[in-house]
């Protein structure tokens, strides 16, 4: 048990470090502020490394009579339920708030606490985030008897990394800006969104955090004993990124007996945020889980760094960048394939009622390349019902493009809103 001197020391430690850390603007930020006017506890989910707990530092800053605990501090480690009543005794002590705050970060390392925050949430409004090894989204809904409101953070999308990088001011209608732009952009498909390893580039972190994930949050949580096949496949599906994959031949490539063993592995990396996979749109939901599927990486940086992906595969990393934005914007995603191989890249849904058709290329250098990017969408369009057929391209088109195809170029798709 922490004595309340000790309580209050480093709580009040780590409120001077979160008012010198500085913090840039997330677009779900608002989101986050307008849960306030709800008693229910907000509950941060998402990938390691995504900024879930720089958002609670803006949510400290913003509501000043709060309270933030880290509870992989340390000095912290085996505290009980019953140590969470001290620390709130502590915290009413210190500011005497009108409406108690509390953020709990990494709140899985103290055993019992959905009891404490069940209690005491009518009273308390409770910002919550956990680290996957030991509770996942679904487990929240259990533990909170599915009173909370949740939030999935995702890393940086590109209008949040030129804000963070001072840029978000540039005019894409100004030449030089756009060439500035277009070469932040490429920095982006490079070095993805994890807010501090995409600004400084550092590699060796978007390594690290690759294998936390595997190594902290995936292997301990599912008993995994051959982590080697499992980390054998997380860097082959980081490689190959909106590739089609059945679990029968990913288990001849990565050399896994079993299919479900690999199917048991993509659901666990699933349910860390690593990956997501993308299925076959069909109005039969049967057909949908028959055929064979499509994964993309979280972040881009995984495919670069942590799947170590040497060939110029910019296409399939522009790919995965349009994917995580259409799940940011919160769409159902499918592709469309037919007999005659024929693909559309993308199908974005909403409630899973068709919406658009999305190919995405880098650029378009003859009129042989447009006609085979073209074709699967007019096809898919006459079978689907579907007239909102978009194209989009890291550079320009110099080709003539059908009247009932849209082209965009990736920086204004990107910044569009």
């Amino acid at each position: 048990m922490v004595v309340p001197e000790k309580i209050k020391e480093i709580l009040t430690t780590w409120e001077n470090d979160i008012i010198n850390t500085s913090t840039f603007p997330r677009e779900i930020f608002p989101l986050l502020k307008d849960s306030f006017t709800n008693q229910l506890p907000v509950v941060l989910h998402g990938v390691r490394r995504s900024g879930k707990t720089y958002l609670m530092y803006m949510l400290f800053k913003e509501f000043e009579e709060g309270c933030y605990i880290n509870f992989e501090d340390e000095r912290l480690m085996g505290l009980t339920a019953t140590d969470l009543e001290e620390i709130y005794t502590v915290y009413i002590g210190i500011k005497s708030p009108k409406k108690p705050l509390m953020f709990l970060d990494e709140v899985q390392n103290v055993e019992g606490w959905e009891k404490f925050v069940s209690r005491l949430y009518t009273k308390v409004k409770f910002v919550i985030s956990g680290s996957n090894a030991t509770l996942l989204s679904s487990e929240y809904a259990t533990a909170l008897t599915g009173r909370h409101i949740p939030f999935l953070i995702y890393p940086l999308s590109f209008r949040e990394y030129l804000k963070a990088t001072g840029n978000h001011t540039l005019n894409n209608l100004v030449t030089e800006q756009r060439a500035k732009l277009s070469a932040l952009l490429n920095n982006y498909i490079d070095y993805g969104g994890f807010p501090q390893a995409s600004l400084e580039k550092n590699t060796e972190l978007i390594k690290s955090t690759f294998n936390s994930i595997l190594f902290r949050d995936i292997i301990p949580r599912f008993g995994v004993k051959n982590t080697l096949s499992l980390e054998t496949l997380a860097r082959y599906l980081a490689v190959n990124p909106g590739k089609l994959f059945s679990y029968r031949r990913l288990s001849t490539l990565v050399n896994i007996r079993h299919e479900d063993t690999v199917k048991n592995y993509i659901s666990y990396m699933e349910k860390a945020y690593l990956f997501s996979t993308v299925l076959k749109f069909d109005y039969s939901l049967r057909k949908q889980y028959a055929n064979q599927k499509k994964i993309y990486p979280v972040d881009t940086s995984f495919s670069k760094y942590a799947g170590h992906l040497f060939s110029d595969e910019t296409g399939r990393l522009l790919e995965t960048v349009v994917f995580n934005e259409l799940k940011r914007r919160e769409f159902n995603v499918f592709y469309w394939r037919n007999e005659q191989g024929k693909e559309v890249d993308f199908v974005s849904c909403r409630q899973l009622v068709p919406e658009q058709l999305i190919q995405v290329s880098v650029r378009i250098t003859d009129e042989r390349q447009l006609a085979r990017e073209i074709s699967p969408l007019l096809i898919a369009s006459e079978l689907l019902g579907i007239e909102n057929i978009l194209l989009i391209t890291l550079y320009p088109v110099a080709f003539n493009l059908p009247p009932f195809v849209t082209h965009i170029s990736a920086i204004d798709w990107l910044l569009s809103v």
